[in-house]
């Protein structure tokens, strides 16, 4: 995967542990959009190949650090103190060039979601 200008690269090894949407309103608006999909891994299942100095830091809430290229934006990542998520990775799916192990699976964070955002009804959705 990498960012928009391709100046930061990250290869993952699979398996994955989930892909899901996420409604939360702290994604979607350090996105800029209704949903976000990631993609989670193990911490030691990522890694920055290319770019480690353009990554910034945003702690977008306590315990919760999101990170992006610091020349064109991108969200690249999102990691979480929080102790089910404190040893992942979480990619926004989208920034992959390359085919993944899985499609996602539940709809997280649902109630948050706005009324003109999309949703999979076919997916469990939760929160």
């Amino acid at each position: 995967m990498r960012c928009h200008c391709g100046g930061v690269e990250i290869a993952v090894r699979f398996p994955s542990r989930f892909a899901a949407h996420c409604y939360c309103a702290s994604c979607r608006i350090t996105h800029g959009t209704g949903v976000v999909t990631w993609i989670g891994f193990k911490r030691s299942q990522v890694e920055v190949t290319k770019g480690a100095e353009l990554l910034r830091d945003y702690a977008s809430s306590p315990g919760t650090n999101r990170r992006y290229c610091g020349h064109c934006g991108t969200r690249m990542m999102f990691e979480s103190q929080r102790p089910d998520w404190a040893d992942e990775v979480h990619l926004p799916l989208g920034l992959f060039v390359t085919p993944v192990d899985r499609a996602p699976a539940v709809n997280s964070f649902a109630g948050e979601r706005p009324e003109w955002a999309p949703l999979d009804p076919h997916l469990k959705s939760y929160g």
